[in-house]
């Protein structure tokens, strides 16, 4: 065996050096001269012949290529407008074989960016892609041009070619060969190389990459010895994707000849094995359905031609663990690969020996890579890996969630889902499906599992039966897989679970699930294709269509309370509570409240359906309340009394009146100096960037975040048992030192239980050390009515009591909202509220939420009249609080986001009338701070907003130029274009989602008639006294960062 002369390489560095290669034309030449005759590729043909291409070969195929695009294709000089690439790209459409990749090479050889574009891609994703990169012309080979013919005839502004076979470039005549000199590039982290993202969320989007990224790619070998680099490796994977471009790069790094199977078939699992079987090969690299299909292949001929391979290469989505089991037992070598096209390969390529585990990949240690740990899941560590691409002006966070082999922490991970796996409910909540997915498909019964269920109240899944089944066997089948869904829903957060077989689909045989060229399942392509059967779910659960037993109204609350036990699975014991109990105290979520409100409309027989409405559970949150309900056929607990009396009710109900207090003494010696700060919501967006202005400030040397104990758990006895989540903060761009996290601590409690259910030595140290109390939990739920508000009622109370009781002084800042006054504000709109107590009646508006907070400020305000020798009591209204100022982080479940990518969607922004108000939160958590920490008792209320209003119309300017959107409409026009769109694109357009709140509300709450004055506060916070209207680039860093999220385009 002759030994490959391997090309010294850097991509280190952006600077030449002599004597080593810099870009991909570089190598291609120095293989043509010091490996002429090693055969770098095998391209298989169905009816005739294998073609071996030696390097020498290939130069000469290059070459001619190049010939025959600068002849050939118009090659405008001009430079894009776009600033993707130096040079307008030219487009390919051509099959994967090497074919592909002379035309690439050649392209890259004459300095112009090919846009290199899937064979698999609808006619509008190429066009996108066309329009998008300004791609100058557009080559697409003979076979592609056939079958598509006339498909690009709308397509006016590009030069299309239909490309040479590629045999035209290697059998030319000695006297007629041309001999190009490719052109070397000046700057290595110029791009060069335009391919895409598969587009299963939405329209697919070019990523560059650069000399230096390419050379970095095809440098992954790492084989122990010279015949091990030197074998076959056949790829299934296609070139049109960076996955693909490794085994051609192993070709051109170290030897490795890569066999391509022929390109006028789909590869299926007998071909790859007779091709395994016939080539020699020595490796594989390729898709996992592919090889589990291999593996399903009689009398395992599939796992014995596997077995020969020093390795089998496989990544893009996960194994299951039943193959993995197989291919274990069998002694096939998996090699788990990974890397995005974006960072390129992450993982080098080998032949994997002992103490190597298939279920992790190992990262590859010669890039940059930052691993940051995130909020556990079940209890498991997860991860999330930034890479620091060689050139790259910025880091690139990669999506996956990881975990990672605990015998090789530094470098072994595995994926265990994707951040845009995430399915949002319509009540903005999030689940992560994937265990219910990986159960389904690792039981064996089933091919592929796929959730759905995004802006809906709750999730369903897609099932594809491993053995085919007849319509009339489905609801066997079902049945059969039932087990497993529950047991995995019981491992999943309750908002993830699956209470009927209704929300199962089993598809037919005939139904092909989609998959994206890597073997992933294209989510969005099969969600269009079952569009009907999943609005059938929807249908069928919302007419309740959980089979339950009548109810028997002469002992209803027991009979509820123990189907609620039964099919909820509460996480609190059965003896635990009582039919008095609010059902949210006990953690009862949106979820299980509307299956709550489907069983019932299957169960209470003798009660109207138009009695159990939508927000039932809601306005009956308790047994007791359900059953009164029911049985008087009336939808309201709430028989009578005004709005303002109901506030009253419960403003009495939830008094602090009546405390012992101790007279105020001498306390004894502080046992900690400086400010003891108590702190509730630390993980909300302004809870935790509070958090971190208390850590920083030199007045506070403690910080306790308080934490709410899970349902049916009982609170550890140790001080500190619980820990605060740093990666928490982190994603929020926040970032601690070492120093501010020492005066960080938590405590779990029990909001609703006495002495907020501590341990009574821990409860006691609370007492004496807290000087300040800052309370901003609060829960983000719209849908509740007043009645469920009761447990932060309770928690509201508890914590006054335990101020109250303390032997020193302490202030309590209780954070309340712009929604307490609103309706003050429409009754007089554009005139400025006072920084004063409100009263009841003219504030109360019937909206839980914000009726909530002003019945808290009414038991906060008799406190403060009740205990002020020991009490100092701050009521601050928060207005419209935007992303962080430093980070534009700003959660895209909220309005104005929403209606920032309904703009993009229609390509036109509304025409809004007004003002705005809008203060970053990491401001707002600075001026909540300052007031909290005055040395001046503080005034009983205080408002948060930016004082400095600012027109629409500059905001929308600004958002315009970011997004290149130049059309403006008035607003009612441009939501009656909202109204218009298909429903079953809410996901581009969600201000559908919300169409009656953006026509009826959010003009009037948004657009300056609800102005909250800030003289008292901004007396107290210098924050405010010199904040001004944000400025472009702040409200630009919003839409950066939608962008970032992937939320805009």
């Amino acid at each position: 065996m002759r030994p490959f002369v391997k090309a010294s390489v850097d991509f280190f560095s952006a600077e030449r050096k002599d004597n080593y290669v810099h870009s991909l034309p570089e190598l291609i030449d120095f293989n043509a001269v010091h490996n002429p005759d090693h055969t770098l590729c095998i391209q298989t043909r169905s009816t005739e012949p294998s073609i071996n291409i030696s390097n020498a070969q290939f130069k000469v195929a290059v070459d001619q290529c190049a010939q025959w695009i600068a002849d050939n294709v118009k090659l405008p000089p001009v430079t894009p407008k776009n600033g993707l690439t130096e040079k307008h790209p030219v487009a390919l459409l051509m099959e994967s074989d090497f074919g592909l990749l002379v035309h690439q090479f050649a392209l890259v050889s004459m300095g112009i960016p090919p846009l290199v574009l899937s064979a698999r891609l609808s006619p509008e994703a190429i066009f996108h892609l066309l329009k998008s990169t300004e791609a100058s012309s557009l080559i697409v080979s003979q076979r592609i041009a056939q079958a598509t013919k006339g498909a690009f005839g709308s397509v006016k502004v590009i030069d299309i070619h239909v490309g040479q076979p590629y045999s035209s470039f290697l059998n030319v005549e000695q006297d007629k060969l041309v001999k190009r000199q490719a052109t070397y590039p000046d700057n290595v982290d110029a791009n060069i190389l335009l391919l895409h993202s598969s587009g299963t969320t939405g329209l697919p989007k070019p990523i560059a990459l650069t000399h230096r990224q390419l050379v970095f790619s095809v440098s992954h070998g790492d084989f122990d010895s010279e015949e091990e680099a030197q074998g076959i490796v056949i790829s299934t994977l296609p070139l049109f994707h960076g996955f693909g471009l490794l085994a051609p790069g192993l070709a051109m790094s170290i030897g490795k000849t890569v066999c391509f199977p022929a390109s006028d078939r789909i590869p299926d699992a007998q071909s790859i094995v007779d091709l395994v079987n016939t080539s020699g090969a020595t490796g594989m690299m390729t898709v996992p359905f592919l090889l589990e299909d291999m593996a399903g292949l009689p009398n395992g001929v599939g796992l014995k031609a596997l077995a020969k391979l020093d390795f089998v290469g496989t990544g893009g989505s996960a194994l299951s663990a039943a193959f993995g089991a197989s291919a274990a037992a069998a002694g096939i070598k998996l090699l788990n690969l990974y890397g995005t096209t974006e960072t390129g390969p992450l993982t080098k390529t080998f032949a994997p020996k002992d103490g190597y585990d298939w279920k992790y990949f190992r990262l590859r240690k010669d890039v940059p890579l930052k691993i940051t740990e995130l909020e556990p899941v079940n209890g498991e560590k997860r991860f999330r890996l930034t890479v620091f691409p060689f050139g790259a002006d910025k880091p690139f966070e990669i999506a996956d969630q990881l975990i990672r082999n605990e015998d090789f922490p530094e470098t072994d991970f595995a994926a265990v889902g994707r951040d845009d796996d995430v399915v949002v409910l319509a009540t903005g909540e999030k689940v992560n499906p994937l265990l219910l997915e990986t159960a389904l498909t690792e039981s064996g019964l089933v091919k592929s599992a796929i959730a759905f269920g995004e802006n809906q109240f709750e999730i369903g899944v897609i099932v594809e039966p491993t053995t085919a089944i007849t319509d009339d066997e489905k609801e066997e089948f079902k049945k059969k897989i039932w087990p497993i869904i529950v047991q995995a829903g019981e491992r999943m957060d309750a908002t993830a679970r699956i209470y009927s077989t209704a929300a199962v689909i089993v598809v037919s045989p005939t139904v092909v699930i989609p998959r994206t060229d890597k073997g992933s399942i294209a989510r969005k392509e099969v969600f269009k294709l079952l569009e009907a059967e999943i609005a059938q779910v929807y249908k069928d659960l919302e007419n309740g269509a959980i089979d339950e037993a009548p109810l028997n109204y002469a002992n209803l609350e027991q009979e509820l309370k123990e189907l609620i036990q039964k099919r909820l699975k509460l996480r609190v014991k059965a003896d635990a509570w009582t039919i008095d109990d609010n059902l949210f105290y006990l953690g009862l979520d949106s979820l299980q409240a509307t299956t709550l409100r489907r069983i019932l409309l299957s169960a209470a027989a003798e009660t109207s359906h138009d009695v159990i409405g939508k927000d039932f559970i809601y306005v009956n949150p308790s047994v007791k309340a359900i059953a009164n309900a029911l049985r008087q056929n009336n939808s309201s607990s709430t028989s009578g009394g005004s709005l303002a009396k109901e506030v009253e009710s419960y403003a009495q109900q939830y008094s602090v009146k009546g405390i012992n207090v101790t007279e105020a003494g001498n306390p004894g010696p502080k046992l900690v100096q400086g400010a003891v700060v108590l702190l509730t919501g630390s993980s909300g967006s302004l809870g935790s960037h509070a958090l971190a202005q208390l850590a920083r400030s030199p007045d506070v040397a403690k910080v306790v975040c308080l934490f709410r104990k899970r349902p049916g758990t009982v609170i550890s006895p140790i001080p500190g048992a619980v820990k605060v989540d740093r990666s928490a903060l982190a994603s929020k761009g926040i970032e601690l030192t070492d120093e501010e996290w020492t005066k960080v601590t938590a405590l779990e409690v029990d909001p609703s239980a006495d002495n907020l259910g501590l341990p009574p030595m821990v409860y006691g140290m609370v007492s004496k050390t807290v000087t300040h109390v800052l309370h901003a939990a609060w829960p983000m739920n719209f849908h509740m009515h007043l009645p469920s508000f009761a447990y932060q009622f309770s928690f509201l109370k508890n914590l006054l009591q335990l101020a109250v009781e303390a032997p020193q002084k302490v202030r309590f800042q209780f954070i309340s909202s712009i929604s307490a006054l609103a309706k003050l504000g429409l009754v007089n709109p554009g005139q400025s509220i006072p920084e004063t107590p409100l009263d009841v009646e003219s504030a109360a508006c019937g909206i839980g939420y914000a009726d909530a907070k002003l019945a808290c400020e009414k038991i906060l305000e008799e406190a403060a009249s009740l205990y002020s020798s020991t009490l100092e009591v701050s009521i601050v209204r928060c207005g419209q609080l935007t992303g962080s100022r430093k980070t534009g982080a700003w959660n895209v479940i909220e309005q104005i986001p929403m209606l920032i990518r309904t703009s993009q969607g229609l390509g036109i922004l509304p025409i809004i009338e007004g003002t705005v108000s809008w203060i970053p939160v990491d401001d707002a958590a600075a001026a909540v701070t300052e007031i909290l920490l005055i040395q001046e008792a503080p005034e009983l209320v205080a408002h948060v907003e930016n004082p400095v209003r600012q027109p629409w119309k500059q905001v929308l300017d600004v958002i315009g130029t970011e997004l290149g959107i130049t059309q403006s409409i008035p607003f009612d026009d441009w939501l009656e274009k909202v109204a218009a769109t298909d429903d079953k694109d809410a996901d581009v357009y969600p201000v559908k989602k919300l169409y009656e709140f953006f026509k009826l509300y959010f003009r009037i709450a948004s657009s300056g008639a609800v102005i909250m004055g800030t003289d008292v506060s901004r007396k107290s916070s210098a924050t405010l006294r010199t904040l001004t209207a944000l400025d472009k680039d702040v409200i630009a860093g919003y839409v950066k960062y939608w962008k970032t999220a992937g939320y805009l385009n």
